[in-house]
C-alpha cells in the first residue's frame, strides 16, 4: 500500500532545513514528554503482560489489534489493563504502529484482525482499489488539533486573515491531521497556495519546529498536542470537531470484509466491550487517567487535558457518517481520490446501540 501514496511523500529536504536550528535541550524535553509515541513504563508493561496472561488463561478466541500512539485508543487500553477482555472470555493482543500505512499492510497480510487508525487511510486505500476492507465502528473523536505557536496568530480568524502573508504551516499528508489544517482553510475560502506549507514525516518534527519558532501553525494529535501546548506556550485555534463535525470520528476501527462476515459475534462482543469501557472512562475520568499514565508514559496533568479533548467514540452515528462524508470531500479536493467512498466502505452492523452497555 505504501507505493500507492508515494506521490504524497513529505518534503523531507525542507523539513530537515527547519530542524537544523532546533535547540537540543528543547527537543529532548519535548520528546521525553511524549513525542507522538507511547512510552510504556515498566509498570505499564507489567500491567499489559498481566492482562494478557489472564486472557490467555481463558482459552478464548484471539483478536489481534493494531493501533496508533494516540488518545483515540484510551478506552481500548483501559479495557485491557482492567481485565475486561479476560472477564468476557476473549484474548486481545495489542500492537502499536507509528504509521497507519504499516498497520494497514499488516491487516492486509493477515497479521492483524483489526486496526484502530485514522479513517483517512482506510477511505483512501478503499478508493484506490483495496476493496476488501471495512470500517466497522468508531474509536475516538475531537483530538486532532490546529495549534499555533506563542506570538503567532491568536485564533482561527487571525489564521485566515494571515493568508498570503508568509505564515508557516506544517502538517502530514493523507491523515486526519492534514484535514484539520486544509479543512480550516477550505471552510474559509483559502488553500495551501495561501500559506507557506511544509509536509512532515511525523508529529515530533512539527512540535519541535513550533517550540523553536520555526513554524507558526501546525496540526497535532493528542496526547502530543497537549504536551506541546503546555510546554512551549502554544495554543489551540481549531480542531477536528470544528472542521468536519462533532459526531465524526477521527480514528476508526477497520477490518477485512471476510473478517466482518466470518467473525461477526466476536466483533460485536469486542465493540460492545469498548463501548462499556468508554462509558466507564467518562463516568470515572480522573481514575481512568491515573490508570493510563504508565501506558501512555506522559505526566498525569498532560494526559488529563489530552484525553478530555480526544474522547472515546465507539459508535458512529448517522450524524457521524455525514461528518465523514464532509471530510471525504476535502480528500477529493486534495486529489487522493475522485469519488466519496464512505457509503461503500462502512459496515456498521456490528455496532452496539447508543443505549446498550455490557
Amino acid at each position: 500500500m505504501k507505493n500507492l501514496f508515494n506521490r504524497f511523500a513529505s518534503n523531507s529536504i525542507l523539513e530537515k532545513s527547519l530542524q537544523k536550528n532546533v535547540n537540543t535541550s528543547r527537543r529532548q524535553f519535548l520528546c521525553a514528554c511524549g513525542c507522538g509515541l507511547l512510552a510504556v513504563s515498566a509498570a505499564g508493561s507489567a500491567l499489559l503482560a498481566s492482562a494478557s496472561k489472564a486472557e490467555a488463561a481463558t482459552g478464548g478466541p484471539l483478536l489481534r489489534i493494531g493501533h496508533m500512539p494516540a488518545g483515540c485508543v484510551a478506552h481500548l487500553l483501559l479495557a485491557k489493563v482492567r481485565g475486561d477482555f479476560a472477564a468476557a472470555g476473549i484474548q486481545v493482543e495489542v500492537t502499536q504502529f507509528n504509521s497507519p500505512a504499516d498497520a494497514l499492510q499488516s491487516l492486509l497480510a493477515n497479521r492483524l484482525d483489526i486496526m484502530h487508525a485514522p479513517w483517512t487511510m482506510t477511505a483512501a486505500a478503499f478508493a484506490k482499489g483495496t476493496r476488501n476492507i471495512r470500517i466497522i465502528g468508531g474509536s475516538g473523536k475531537g483530538g486532532i488539533e490546529l495549534v499555533a505557536r506563542k506570538g503567532s496568530v491568536a485564533n482561527l480568524d487571525e489564521f485566515i486573515s494571515a493568508a498570503n502573508s508568509g505564515l508557516r504551516v506544517g502538517t502530514l499528508r493523507l491523515d486526519t491531521l492534514e484535514l484539520v489544517g486544509y479543512g480550516s482553510m477550505a471552510n474559509h475560502g483559502k488553500s495551501y497556495d495561501d500559506y507557506k506549507m511544509t509536509f512532515f514525516n511525523g508529529m515530533a518534527g512539527m512540535g519541535e519546529a513550533i517550540a523553536n519558532s520555526n513554524l507558526d501553525v501546525c496540526t497535532l494529535a493528542q496526547p502530543y498536542a497537549e504536551n506541546v501546548v503546555k510546554n512551549s506556550g502554544a495554543h489551540y485555534i481549531s480542531d477536528s470537531t470544528a472542521v468536519w463535525g462533532p459526531e465524526a470520528a477521527d480514528c476508526v476501527i477497520t477490518t477485512k470484509a471476510e473478517t466482518s462476515e466470518t467473525q461477526a459475534p466476536l466483533l460485536k462482543l469486542y465493540l460492545a466491550l469498548l463501548q462499556s469501557s468508554a462509558a466507564n472512562m467518562t463516568a470515572n475520568y480522573s481514575e481512568a487517567v491515573k490508570e493510563l499514565v504508565p501506558i501512555y508514559g506522559v505526566p498525569e496533568h498532560i494526559l488529563h487535558g489530552a484525553l478530555a479533548r480526544q474522547v472515546p467514540h465507539p459508535v458512529i452515528t448517522p450524524e457521524g457518517v455525514s461528518g465523514l462524508k464532509k471530510g471525504s470531500k476535502y480528500l477529493v479536493e486534495l486529489g487522493y481520490f475522485t469519488e466519496d467512498p464512505i457509503d461503500e466502505v462502512l459496515d456498521l452492523r456490528h455496532q452496539p446501540s447508543l443505549q446498550s452497555n455490557v
